[in-house]
């Protein structure tokens, strides 16, 4: 046997040797390619929930200091979650081993953190809570309540200017403007003689006053520390050094490559083929790397880069101009020709946006959003920019878009910003744009003053809680009257909303706020009640307005049909007025409505008609009484033969369809005259009466 082993040599059990090595070093490569991949997911997908958490955390937080009423449930169950996370991290083997120390350390040093975070949060939630309470006490203050110090002008005058002082600080979030609280509410505490419900009130406010005063400049340090703390700081030092040492990690898989070609040379084709396997194996590795880097920076759907990276660049942009595009109404392509056809236009309007003319710009293009796209251009003027928007704009716009030979055309919206921040302000802008209707370019300016038009947004939404609270939304009537014989047909519910003070403000100072709210709905549901309850001394018709908009929402029409079914003896004289200025986007919707409501009697009016989303055509659809002119044209058919013409198209138009015809805004005789001669049937407007708080008001305001 030996002599036969001494015949045969060593060399093959060598070769043998050397195949077995390198199939255990292959199924270790393999193996341990697999482990560092799968947790180097896992790691990195811990890393993201906590920075996404961390950050919804503070919005939360800031959220919750700045609104009287807000879940503290939400801010907990983030808090949470960020823990679990956390611990997740912590408890991960693969941080554990020796190739990750900087990674652990990291690792502690967040913890550490992180328990000081939750500290400060602890801190917060507990005075949250009853700063809050006590600023809704003091600010809530009803004028009823109050006015039992009316014969007192000097503690009257003492407790309100309190309240505007506490209300100053919440509203700036200021805490210096409460430095003399305690002083001011000092003669009141020295206040004798007072009836029981006059002390129980003062008793009540001074203990809210101290409380808040305490307690306010600490809160808002607090805040401030919270959105200060370098919690993210320590997020993004893990994950560097996490990626640094998963590198290390990584380029040690890559040495068994060369250890087992070594190993290939002298095993022959068996040697061969597994090394042909593992760099097979190696270079999938290396492409998951890349693709999962492309990821992270890029828009899978357009290659443009992502958000994500447009937060990260930010910082590195020299004299930067965002061009922010949003696509009109793009959710109308994704439904009528379905998403594969939406998403071929995008990946067309990525390609569109890549201007030659651009280029000395140093441009970089964004997908920012679902159907949003940006541009950022450095070394450029104002003007120049501006200029750039416009092209942009006419290119999109220019371009036809084909689906299925169909032929598409869209509309974009476009924003230029160069300050600071760069995206919140440039999308401040266009949503200030979307609302004018705007056709143009829009460039954001610090002079515009957005910001404060928020603030004064958020106060109006306030002001209109409190009036709903305190029954203050109320409609006032305006007279519609025949033209022929002169008597009134109708009168027209419009709202108003009256303030603490007595004032009384026409929808143009709330109503397009409240419909960015929860408000809205009651006020609509409110009007509909008081008109139904104000028709009860009448025998005319009343008319209420809603948006075409409203249609969509089913809430809104449940509520609406439920308020027909319980005043259904009196909805037979109620007119609907649908706003034709707003767009009609469901067409069916519509026709449901207009055949829900005729069950009980009441007539459809289209308001507004003549500007806008005018359409003759939609019109012959719908099952419509009553078209009201607009009052744009009215007031210009004695003057301009143009503006008559088209009176007269439209009064021709709706006569052929059997619709009575209301001109709005009728204010001389000269105006009657033409009206009556063109055939118009009804009027309205400060000629024959003002709105008014009563249905007879609005007459002998017109008449006196």
């Amino acid at each position: 046997m030996s002599a036969r082993l001494r015949q045969i040599g060593w060399k093959p059990f060598l070769a043998l040797a050397a195949g077995v090595g390198s199939f255990s070093l292959l199924l270790y490569f393999y193996l341990s390619q697999r482990h560092v991949e799968y947790n180097f997911r896992e790691v990195r997908g811990h890393f993201h929930t906590i920075d996404r958490n961390y950050h919804r955390l503070n919005y939360e937080i800031l959220r919750s200091s700045l609104f009287a009423y807000s879940n503290q449930d939400e801010i907990t169950g983030d808090l949470n979650t960020l823990k679990d996370e956390y611990e997740a991290l912590r408890k991960n083997a693969f941080l554990e081993r020796s190739a990750y120390g900087r990674s652990h350390r990291s690792l502690v040093r967040l913890g550490e953190s992180l328990h000081r975070y939750e500290s400060m949060l602890d801190d917060f939630m507990m005075l949250n809570a009853g700063i809050k309470n006590s600023f809704v006490y003091i600010t809530s203050l009803s004028a009823e309540k109050v006015k039992m110090f009316e014969n007192d002008p000097v503690t009257y005058a003492r407790i309100l200017s309190v309240i505007a002082e506490v209300s100053q600080a919440r509203i700036l979030f200021d805490a210096t403007f409460l430095s003399n609280l305690n002083r001011e509410v000092e003669p009141l505490e020295a206040l004798s003689g007072m009836s029981k419900a006059q002390a129980a009130l003062i008793r009540s406010f001074i203990l809210h006053v101290h409380y808040i005063a305490a307690n306010y400049p600490g809160f808002v340090q607090n805040v401030n520390r919270i959105e200060t703390f370098n919690l993210d700081q320590r997020i993004v030092e893990l994950e560097t050094n996490f990626l640094d040492e998963a590198k290390r990690d990584y380029e040690m898989l890559d040495r068994f490559v060369v250890i087992l070609a070594a190993l290939f040379l002298t095993a022959l084709v068996l040697v061969m083929g597994l090394l042909i396997r593992a760099g097979n194996e190696n270079r999938h590795l290396r492409e998951l790397e890349g693709e999962l880097r492309h990821a992270i920076s890029h828009d899978q759907l357009t290659e443009l880069l992502s958000r994500s990276r447009f937060e990260q660049l930010q910082e590195q942009f020299e004299s930067p101009y965002l061009l922010l595009l949003n696509l009109d109404r793009f959710k109308h392509v994704n439904d009528f020709y379905g998403s594969a056809a939406g998403n071929a236009i995008l990946k067309e309007i990525a390609l569109l946006i890549r201007q030659p003319v651009l280029e000395p710009f140093h441009p970089y293009y964004f997908r920012l959003g679902g159907d949003e796209f940006g541009v950022v251009l450095q070394g450029i003027d104002a003007e120049r920019a501006r200029q750039m928007g416009r092209m942009l704009k006419k290119s999109i716009e220019g371009y036809t878009f084909f689906v299925d030979d169909i032929e598409v055309y869209l509309t974009v919206s476009v924003a230029v910003n160069g300050v600071a921040p760069l995206l919140e302000n440039a999308d401040l802008i266009l949503k200030y744009d979307k609302a004018r209707h705007s056709e143009g370019v829009l460039f954001f300016s610090e002079e515009l003053h957005l910001k404060e038009q928020a603030a004064r947004n958020i106060a109006t939404a306030h002001e209109l809680k409190r009036a709903l609270d305190r029954d203050a939304i109320v409609p006032w009537f305006q007279p519609i009257v025949q033209l022929q014989s002169g008597e009134v047909a109708k009168y027209e519910a419009l709202v108003r909303m009256v303030g603490s003070d007595g004032s009384v403000s026409g929808p143009g100072l709330f109503l397009e706020t409240a419909m960015q709210t929860p408000y809205y709905r009651r006020i609509t549901e409110v009007m509909v009640h008081k008109v139904f309850e104000a028709m009860e001394g009448y025998d005319t018709r009343f008319s209420i307005n809603l948006g075409m908009r409203d249609l969509a929402d089913e809430k809104m029409v449940s509520m609406l049909l439920s308020l027909l079914e319980t005043y259904k003896e009196r909805a037979g004289r109620l007119d609907i007025e649908l706003l034709e200025s707003e767009e009609l986007d469901d067409l069916e919707a519509v026709k449901t409505f207009i055949k829900q409501v005729k069950a009980y009697g009441c007539r459809i009016a289209i308001d507004d008609f003549g500007i806008g989303y005018s359409n003759f055509a939609y019109l012959m659809e719908l099952d419509i009484d009553i078209l009201k002119i607009d009052g744009s044209l009215i007031t210009k058919i004695v003057d301009d033969e143009m503006t008559q013409r088209t009176v007269r198209t439209i009064v021709r138009f709706a006569k052929q369809l059997g619709f009575e015809i209301v001109a709005e805004f009728v204010e001389n005789e000269e105006t009657i005259a033409v009206l009556r001669k063109m055939g118009v049937g009804y009027g309205q407007g400060y000629y024959f009466g003002r709105p008014a708080a009563a249905p007879e008001e609005s007459i002998s305001i017109a008449r006196s």
